[in-house]
């Protein structure tokens, strides 16, 4: 996993994003080759309807993981939805959603662009089959660096897993939400903490409570009974999140920082006062009495990045206090239990099917069949992987996108049914040969 590439003037180049730069750039260059000599397509119509069908896919992708995973967005008012529905650099696309959106894109750039061209509906789909799984192989390697759409947990130890199980940096990784936070089969940082200490008097920054054995923490030198000081290069902040009147609330912001505390806000623009150390915290609440309406929530700074993460970064730097010394530890990478690295699974499938399709195309019974295959190919393919990722069920036991690969497959063989009874005959050849001169 690699969220971020590199970086150019301070601009991130994220993987997911590349990939999807390069999978355009690819399907729209082989593409317009195999639409002009397949189908007979002018290229800059082409280039066209990639544009148009690439924007309706990710439309139609982002749509969908909303609507199944509706419960990652509590945030339900409609401009709450739309600016959720843009952030797709945090992950959540589905391939049936984006193939349900190309499917609407595509019938409407037919009606009104393919029909006054004369293009062949059937023909362009065999030219186009191959490209499609190629976007597949291209995007999920995105996948794989964005650390999302990953498999359940592998244990190499219990059974083989192809291609090694794959460990992603846990801080970054989509994963976390779903194996720290709802499975509960992992720490966020590999090492628990003990209850915070609430008294006036006490110090409520972060005290390490058990380490697991043989985690990255575990090699850096954490150790059970460590108090966290500092966190990535600043002081572990003691943090006074403060809500109630909002006159008082102020008021009592000030008077705190009056004292040696610093003044910031919440992400939803509450006051927050901050400590960078603990005598200045315990003097400040000691000296400015808390208001009856006022209520501080007391957490730290390694609370606060944990729960909010920087995209791009991995890594986890840690002060503390060891009776009385205080060091700096080595940086270490939270990583995620091993999980079957099914993106690559599904890049490794579409590079087979490409081969197939190309391979077969000379033996096709009709136009269209390749897409009837690729379909079929692709329905077979998803349906086992599916197997192997953590999705929640929607019916029989069978996940959504396992329903969808039973609708395509019943698809494809409609499709194939109707192609037969309605092009029995092979093809015609599109190259032009010279008649002979009979003069």
């Amino acid at each position: 996993m690699k969220q971020v590439l590199f970086e150019i003037a301070g601009i991130p180049m994220y993987g997911f994003g590349a990939m999807l730069f390069v999978c355009f750039v690819a399907v729209t260059v082989w593409g317009s080759r195999r639409a002009k000599r397949t189908a007979d397509m002018p290229p800059e119509r082409f280039q066209d309807m990639v544009i148009w069908l690439f924007v309706a896919g990710i439309l139609g992708a982002r749509t969908l993981y909303m609507i199944q995973y509706s419960h990652h967005f509590p945030d339900h008012s409609p401009l709450g939805l739309v600016k959720a529905f843009f952030k797709i650099w945090e992950g959540g696309i589905i391939f049936y959603g984006s193939a349900l959106g190309g499917v609407i894109g595509y019938a409407l750039f037919y009606q009104f662009v393919l029909r006054k061209l004369h293009v062949s509906g059937w023909r362009l789909a065999d030219a186009v089959a191959p490209l499609l799984a190629l976007g597949l192989a291209v995007g999920r390697i995105g996948c794989y660096l964005n650390g999302c759409c990953w498999g359940q947990v592998a244990c190499e130890e219990c059974r083989p897993v192809p291609l090694g199980a794959a460990h992603f940096p846990l801080l970054p990784a989509h994963a976390r939400q779903l194996l720290v936070r709802e499975q509960l089969l992992q720490t966020t940082t590999g090492f628990t903490l003990a209850p915070r200490a609430l008294g006036l008097n006490d110090d409520p920054r972060a005290v390490v409570a058990r380490v697991e054995a043989g985690s990255a923490a575990d090699k850096a030198g954490v150790k059970p009974g460590d108090r966290v000081t500092g966190v990535n290069d600043e002081p572990n902040y003691i943090v006074l999140d403060l809500s109630g009147d909002d006159d008082k609330v102020r008021a009592y912001a000030e008077a705190l920082r009056d004292k040696g505390g610093q003044l910031a806000t919440t992400p939803d623009g509450k006051s927050r006062v901050r400590f960078s150390e603990y005598d200045t915290y315990v003097s400040a609440r000691r000296l400015v009495p808390e208001p009856a309406d006022v209520t501080p929530f007391v957490r730290d700074n390694l609370e606060l990045l944990v729960a909010e993460w920087p995209r791009g970064k991995s890594e986890l730097t840690l002060t503390v206090d060891r009776g009385a010394e205080r060091q700096t530890l080595p940086t270490f990478a939270p990583a995620t239990i091993g999980l079957y690295p099914t993106q690559l699974y599904e890049t490794v499938s579409m590079v087979l099917l490409i081969l197939l399709l190309l391979a077969y195309y000379p033996y096709r019974r009709h136009d269209g069949q390749l897409m009837v295959l690729l379909m079929l190919g692709y329905a077979v393919h998803r349906f086992i992987n599916e197997s192997l990722r953590i999705e929640p069920n929607v019916g029989s036991g069978l996940t959504l996108s396992q329903w969808g690969s039973v609708v395509i497959g019943g698809a494809a063989v409609l499709i194939e049914v109707y192609l037969r009874l309605t092009m029995p005959s092979p093809p015609e050849p599109l190259t032009l040969v010279n008649a002979p001169d009979r003069r």
